[in-house]
């Protein structure tokens, strides 16, 4: 699908539009270049395995999914269940995943990891986590000795925003933001082709943009998400409750049924009803629609980026909301930086979490390389070892802390 919005084209990528072709061929680039310099390669001791691409780690709340990645592209791809039954089962289970593919491709240079949760990216310590239990956990100093690679550790949506960059028609986007509608709304902000993470590492909460602001201030009780938010309004548990509270306003009608037979109105439901033409289902999308051209408005006008993303389950549906958020951002975003932005769907699908935690160790291991610091904390690994050759990330230095 092509459309002119403002002067802004956007197109609507299918999810055949994979990892793919274009994209594949062309070397991903940092702000100075190629990402990832030529690691100095050396064998593995007893094995005879020279150093390898960077891994990739996607930790999510049912699954954790690692996979070698070149070129913005991934190989060797290992799925298990995340098993949330506690801390260490956790740890233990990505490292027995990275262990599977390094066992197939050699040592890596860097690995990185994204999670859906709030991290502090200078010490790669997880601050909050809600769907996997590691609050709380130096997950860079735990990993590195365990792997025996640097590993550097982002939110989940900061990853999957700088895969994006990579995989949109004319890599890499220097400027780009990314919405992600699932149960929640995540966001993933890449300025100068880095990702941009605020003071400490928790910025970019875009989900937690108010679009509503009489609904935000009205509200009595505490917690997040706040109503009249981004991720109130525009998430899967929002369209859920929308959809809920339209039913038992017209029990008689589609979503009332709904109701009835099932107690409420889950997302995927209401996109059913919608698709059919019920009309009170496709008002709920309109609505929906028109709140989140106000937040892609507000991100052109405060990031005038080259490209808005959007992803997340939710945006499966993307027929029923996509162009009434467009042309409600058109009508709020300024005109000289509307006319400069394209809207689109995200290219990367699953993968794509891999993918940019993939980037990530690239560019880390990059500015490692460059400045032999990365974020102002040392990695648990010299740089000078691997400058000079004499180790393939081999040599943890004193973890007796740890």
């Amino acid at each position: 699908m092509e459309a002119m919005l403002a002067g802004a084209p956007y197109r609507t990528l299918t999810r055949g539009d994979s990892i793919g072709s274009t994209t594949a061929a062309t070397r991903a680039r940092g702000p100075n270049g190629p990402i990832g310099r030529e690691v100095p390669s050396r064998p593995r001791t007893g094995k005879g395995c020279a150093v390898s691409s960077v891994i990739g780690v996607d930790v999510g709340g049912t699954k954790v999914a690692v996979a070698a990645v070149e070129n913005a592209a991934v190989r060797e791809v290992v799925e298990r269940p995340t098993d949330v039954s506690s801390t260490h089962a956790l740890i233990a289970g990505i490292e027995a995943a990275v262990a599977e593919v390094t066992g197939r491709t050699g040592d890596p240079a860097a690995i990185g990891l994204g999670l859906p949760s709030q991290v502090d990216f200078a010490t790669g310590t997880v601050l909050s986590s809600v769907n996997i239990p590691l609050e709380g956990v130096a997950l860079r100093e735990e990993l590195g000795p365990r792997l025996g690679a640097p590993v550097f550790v982002d939110n989940d949506a900061n990853c999957a925003a700088l895969a994006e960059a990579q995989l949109v028609p004319d890599p890499p986007a220097r400027h780009l933001v990314m919405l992600t509608l699932g149960t929640g709304v995540g966001g993933g902000v890449i300025i100068d082709g880095r990702i941009e993470r605020g003071h400490t590492g928790l910025g970019a909460e875009l989900g937690h943009v108010i679009v509503d602001g009489r609904a935000a201030l009205e509200a009595r009780e505490p917690g997040f998400p706040r109503p009249g938010s981004l991720e109130w309004i525009c998430s899967g548990t929002g369209l859920e409750r929308a959809a809920t509270r339209a039913a038992r306003e017209n029990p008689q009608g589609a979503l009332g049924r709904l109701l009835a037979e099932h107690g409420r109105v889950k997302g995927r439901d209401a996109v059913a009803v919608a698709e059919d033409g019920d009309s009170e289902a496709l008002a709920l999308f309109e609505r929906l629609g028109r709140w989140l051209g106000l937040g892609i408005a507000g991100v052109v006008n405060t990031f005038e980026p080259e490209h808005v993303v959007i992803g997340g389950g939710l945006s499966r549906a993307s027929d029923l909301f996509l162009d009434t958020a467009c042309r409600e951002a058109s009508r709020h975003a300024l005109p000289a930086l509307w006319e400069r932005t394209s809207v689109r769907l995200a290219g990367g699908g699953a993968a794509a979490g891999v993918i940019g935690a993939g980037l990530l160790a690239e560019q880390e291991l990059e500015r490692a390389f460059a400045t032999d610091d990365v974020e102002g904390a040392p990695p648990p690994f010299s740089t000078d070892d691997v400058k000079g050759g004499t180790a393939p990330f081999a040599t943890p230095r004193d973890t007796s802390g740890y």
